[in-house]
């Protein structure tokens, strides 16, 4: 079976999969949910296609019967009978375009919000190898042309293959020889539509990736525009955006050729075969009408109806983009749907009920890529209920690699790593994200904040807390980041985005009340003081002393002043562990945890307070 990875990508990059109408079919579970506004609007299309025949007979009856006749009262009957249709055509078609316009447009709601709520269950490794602005592509030009598809495209291409096809019958009807000589032309209009229909496809999937491209640049060189200003990089940056927009650009404008091309080329067909019909019908009006069948009203009537079949196929071609353009955007939306998410809900019961934070760790091999090399190679370890453990390390040594699997934001591991739950041991990867991360949190040195108030930030909008604001101030007390909030303005203080209205430790401690409002289990520690400064440090490291007591603790990379209060302490090298044992006697035996120790944390004196040395780097 090929892997879903692949499949993906291939749908993104590659060529058109599929045919048009097989993408469609796949869209329709989504409108399904508002056919009632569907299916009216498709009964408004028999009404428009047999008014829109009925006219031109309508005008064939005056010219041969009322006029011929001289019926003054009989040509004002069939003008008012001509106005009624025109009325109830346009009536029809008017409700046809509200209902499908607004089953369209819910549609797409429907669309994003699923879109939305599957991205945010995919895994980590999806977002390593995905560009946030490709997301964004998908979720914003992608579903708008799905949109203006639904409401102005697929549809009325239904009521104009029911209008063609009324007008051919009524031409038939009224004389089969003139007919022909009108659809001589057919069989070029075929190919000529087959061919820019192909190539408008490929255009328009070539349009959807260069502007993918280019919105993913965009988002990343305005989260980094700090950075290209400091090194004057803002005229490359630019010159970037010129480029892939030129991309973008070349296949629009090629795009629009073969569009207008087919508009001037439907165009001349229409106006070739109004010349065919006059140039055979012309001679049979001086014939004797008996014989020849051949009438003014007639040939009125089939100049008509040429003019009316070739405005729908006409507008088939602008609707061909449309079309083309929809489908390109279904095509990579499917590539994003198709991902695999993570299994994030279980039953009722909970698994790890009961469970005190025993971990047992055992030949723990793991690799962020297949084929890659592993980040780790074998680590054996174990955390008793309520013991706190250190690990410490070089940069790529592994260690932030540790708390991304007791997380399960990364999975694939291979060994065992199972918690010791009073039910029996379960390993990680058979516990569901959902309930494991209800007994399981990490604060990371990452901290980030939403362009939310403080209550928001901290509850994270989940039930039970977001509507327990005692409950909130209580986490902000436990890590002494009240009185901040306090004096901001409480609870209602927005931090801004990426909390740009608090310093470093400021959002830090709010990271820490995030899990002080939950009270977890295990608590994994990851560089969560690495951006704090010494007299925040100073301040919340009592505040670390309370979330500690009577959990486990993983703590990575830390500085010395939690580390060495660890019960145990691990020193990772290469993948691997290469000691273990508590501060006095790793520090004692003159070994790596020694050498760590000089380079990075000798600059912490007992009380705490560090030097100007920094910290061990982070993994």
């Amino acid at each position: 079976m090929a892997d879903p990875k692949t499949r993906s990508k291939g749908r993104q990059e590659g060529a058109p999969q599929g045919s048009t109408w097989a993408a469609l079919r796949r869209f329709w579970p989504y409108a399904q949910a508002h056919k009632r506004w569907l299916w009216l609007g498709l009964w408004m299309i028999p009404v428009v296609a047999a008014m829109s025949a009925l006219r031109p007979l309508l005008v064939k009856a005056a010219v041969d019967t009322d006029i011929a006749k001289g019926d003054l009262l009989g040509l004002r009957v069939t003008g008012m009978l001509f106005l009624a249709a025109v009325m109830a055509e346009f009536l029809a078609f008017a409700v046809q375009n509200y209902a499908l316009s607004r089953a369209g447009h819910a549609t797409i709601t429907d669309l994003r919000r699923s879109i939305f709520g599957h991205v945010l269950r995919l895994p980590a490794r999806f977002f390593d190898k995905t560009p946030i602005g490709n997301l964004l592509a998908r979720s914003t030009s992608d579903i708008e042309a799905l949109s203006e598809t639904l409401a102005f495209g697929v549809f009325t291409i239904l009521t104009d293959i029911a209008v063609i096809l009324s007008i051919l019958a009524a031409m038939f009807v009224l004389d089969w020889r003139l007919t022909l000589v009108s659809l001589a032309a057919a069989p070029l209009l075929w190919v000529i539509v087959a061919h820019f229909s192909a190539r408008l496809r490929t255009l328009q999937l070539e349009i959807r990736r260069a502007q993918s491209v280019q919105s993913g640049y965009l988002a990343e060189q305005l989260a980094g525009v700090t950075v290209l200003q400091l090194f004057g990089r803002e005229r490359a940056a630019v010159q970037e955006f010129e480029r892939l927009g030129d991309r973008f650009l070349r296949a629009v404008k090629t795009a629009n050729w073969y569009d207008a091309g087919l508009y001037s080329v439907m165009d001349g067909v229409s106006a070739m075969c109004v010349a065919l019909l006059i140039f055979f019908a012309a001679p049979y009006l001086f014939e004797d009408v008996a014989r020849s069948g051949v009438t003014l009203g007639l040939l009125f009537a089939f100049i008509d109806y040429l003019q009316r079949v070739f405005i729908p196929i006409r507008e088939f071609s602008a609707k061909l983009a449309t079309i083309q353009r929809a489908v390109a955007s279904l095509e990579r939306i499917y590539g994003l749907l198709d991902e695999q998410p993570e299994a994030r809900l279980g039953g009722a019961a909970d698994p790890l009920q009961g469970w005190t934070g025993g971990l047992q760790v055992r030949d723990l091999r793991f690799g962020y890529r297949e084929g890659a090399a592993d980040v780790l190679k074998g680590i054996d370890f174990d955390i008793a209920p309520g013991e706190v453990v250190a690990v410490v390390g070089r940069t790529g040594s592994g260690k932030t690699s540790l708390g991304r699997i007791l997380t399960r934001t990364y999975d694939g591991y291979r060994g065992s790593v199972s918690l010791q739950a009073p039910a029996g041991a379960l390993e990680v990867r058979d516990v569901v994200p959902d309930c494991l991360r209800g007994h399981v949190l990490m604060v990371q040195q990452d901290v980030f904040l939403f362009n939310d108030d403080v209550a928001f930030n901290v509850s994270l909008g989940e039930a039970g807390l977001a509507d327990d604001p005692a409950r909130i101030e209580a986490a902000l007390r436990t890590v002494q980041a009240w009185d901040f909030v306090q004096e901001r303005g409480g609870l209602q203080f927005v931090v801004g985005e990426r909390g740009r209205n608090l310093s470093a430790g400021e959002a830090q401690l709010l990271a820490f009340a995030r899990v002080a409002a939950r009270q977890p289990t295990l608590l994994i520690l990851d560089e969560a003081t690495a951006s704090v400064d010494s007299m925040t440090e100073h301040k919340v490291q009592a505040a670390i002393e309370r979330l500690l007591r009577g959990r486990s603790v993983l703590v990575i990379a830390h500085r010395l002043s939690t580390v060495r209060r660890a019960d145990k302490i691990l020193v990772l090298q290469d993948g691997v562990v290469v000691e273990q044992g508590p501060h006095d006697v790793l520090l004692a035996r003159g070994g790596v945890y020694a050498e760590l120790y000089r380079m990075g944390f000798k600059e912490e004196t007992d009380d705490g307070n560090s030097g100007a040395q920094p910290p061990v780097p982070a993994a």
